[in-house]
């Protein structure tokens, strides 16, 4: 697991030092640093996935980042550029050069061997455009169904779910029917069991009640088809599926991150972009929990967020004793408009879910508002 991380001249980050924990949330204002954070772990992957690990590859199936010129911190004094994280007592350090219009950057240092995050098949990026409703979804290659990869859209989160609908959820990840509100009966038809496929659909309740879904390959085909149905809307009848683009938004859009969440076994790396994107405040604080949950239970979780309800999921699972406190990290960035460098400050969670520190622009706008408007 990751203690710390450390830039030099990668974009934002001309100079940034920061701690991690099993659940780092990222906020802060567009253009803070946050992204730069995640870009700049799923680059070192991407080297060693498509470039071999001989140099940073800036372009790839993880992150397009441009070229030498384009990651380079405006304004660094040299021209190399370091991603280097802490494990304990080790250090694993990548350098390279930034030559400006260079896609792969070559290491003048790197670790070996590197740190499992860069080679093994737990990890996961899931960045903020992810799939959106749609008929049909494409099959994963061979390489990525190996590796259990998502993709980096979740593209080929429907894939992943027909090849793997019966893998046995983590129980300390498993919604119960307390979770969705509803009774007996209709969670028996809901999820039954602790499979991966009634287990998303378990957690679908939080965004839209009666959910459900189903995800088949098309033989002969690269596709495959994803649906959706509602249990118990139809009386007497057995309830038709839907296709994605007749259905809220949201289902589709959450869905990488549910199965990524409740897939990935112990000593995984996610980093998740606006896992808030397009959900009900309800669906979003449900979706801080589960990552809570998820952290808990042997996963390392790097998320960026705009959502104080995602927050409040967090704090929720701290305080319900689902989480530790300790094994949160916030992070709030800052940049300064005139320098153009960033800053970062850690307020703590505290066992009872409430924070040491509320630091000015740290989702607390609808206090500024509501002051303004009591005027």
């Amino acid at each position: 697991m990751l203690d710390r991380i450390h830039l030099y001249n990668f974009k934002a980050a001309r100079s940034l030092d920061l701690p991690l924990a099993p659940l780092t949330m990222l906020a802060g204002l567009n253009g803070s640093g946050k992204s730069t954070v995640l870009q700049s772990l799923a680059a070192i992957r991407q080297s060693y996935q498509v470039g071999q690990g001989h140099g940073m590859q800036l372009g790839g199936p993880l992150v397009a980042l441009g070229q030498g010129m384009d990651v380079l911190s405006e304004g660094a004094k040299d021209e190399t550029i370091t991603v280097a994280v802490l494990e304990g007592d080790t250090e694993y350090c990548w350098v390279c050069e930034a030559l400006p219009e260079a896609n792969q950057l070559k290491f003048i240092e790197s670790p070996s061997p590197p740190h499992g995050f860069a080679v093994n098949p737990h990890f996961q990026y899931l960045q903020a455009d992810r799939i959106v409703p749609r008929t049909l979804y494409p099959q994963a290659d061979q390489q990525a169904r190996q590796d259990g990869l998502l993709g980096s859209h979740g593209e080929f989160t429907a894939d992943f779910l027909a090849s793997n609908r019966d893998q046995s959820v983590s129980e300390k990840r498993r919604c119960t029917k307390e979770c969705g509100a509803l009774d007996d009966a209709m969670w028996a038809k809901i999820a039954p069991t602790p499979q991966l496929l009634d287990q998303v659909a378990g957690w679908l309740q939080q965004i839209s009640p009666g959910a459900r879904l189903r995800a088949e390959l098309l033989k002969g085909t690269d596709e495959v088809i994803l649906q959706f149905q509602y249990v118990g809307q139809a009386r007497g009848l057995e309830p038709r599926f839907y296709r994605p683009t007749h259905v809220g938004f949201g289902l589709t859009y959450s869905l990488p991150i549910l199965v990524a969440c409740l897939a990935a076994p112990a000593g995984s790396l996610l980093l998740i972009e606006n896992p808030e994107a397009h959900l009900h405040p309800q669906g979003q604080v449900k979706m801080g929990e589960l990552l809570g949950l998820c952290a808990s239970d042997g996963v390392q979780i790097l998320v960026e967020t705009h959502s104080d309800h995602v927050l409040n999921g967090i704090r929720l699972a701290v305080k319900k004793g689902a989480l530790k406190a300790d094994d949160v990290r916030l992070c709030y960035f800052t940049r300064d408009v005139s320098s153009g460098d960033c800053y970062v400050e850690l307020p703590s969670v505290l066992p009872d879910g409430q924070l040491t520190n509320w630091p000015d622009g740290f989702f607390d706008q609808w206090e500024k508002s509501l002051d303004a408007l009591l005027d």
